[in-house]
């Protein structure tokens, strides 16, 4: 229930700050910049929707939520067409998958200098296969996540996935898992 709180507040905050930003591109006359905004936060309203549709509820909360509860890590999530784990036969695995994989990088995310780390995690669905990339930028333990990244791997492999792991630095890092569907 404290997370439920937190995010509602984060959720909040978030809007009254749009709300500020636009009354003072309102105040000042600058109407481009408040409709540029404006189509900011559609932007973002409709990844959300998309999150939304994938419809595996642990997913969709822990994607959701992420950046109330979390400072260390800023995650964006991109999908660029809508589709439902649900409706997949392996979509509850490849839902948990998704989960343990933000987990991981998140429990590994450094102090960054009072800059935020991010995570970009794009879930690239087409008929015959979901590619998941996962790309982070910031301050990483490298020695630690390695463990991590080398089980979720023989995870996914073992479901019949396939990882192309892009080099991995302190400050930044790839992973790029395939799912292909029988």
């Amino acid at each position: 229930m404290k997370e439920l709180i937190e995010v509602i507040n984060h959720q909040r905050h978030d809007w009254l700050n749009h709300i500020q930003v636009l009354l003072s591109y309102l105040k000042l006359g600058k109407y481009d910049m408040c409709e540029e905004y404006i189509h900011r936060i559609i932007a973002g309203a409709n990844r959300d929707t998309l999150v939304s549709r994938l419809e595996y509820p642990p997913v969709v909360a822990y994607l959701l939520s992420f950046n109330a509860l979390h400072s260390n890590m800023r995650i964006e999530v991109e999908i660029p067409a809508s589709f439902s784990l649900l409706k997949l036969k392996e979509g509850n695995w490849l839902g948990d998958f998704i989960v343990s994989l933000v987990k991981l990088y998140q429990q590994h995310a450094l102090y960054n200098g009072g800059e935020s780390n991010t995570f970009l995690l794009t879930l690239h669905y087409q008929e015959s296969a979901l590619r998941i990339v996962a790309d982070f930028a910031g301050e990483l333990d490298v020695k630690g996540i390695e463990a991590g990244l080398n089980e979720l791997c023989a995870r996914m492999r073992a479901c019949g996935g396939e990882a192309l792991l892009m080099p991995h630095t302190a400050s930044e890092s790839v992973l790029e898992c395939v799912f292909p569907f029988a």
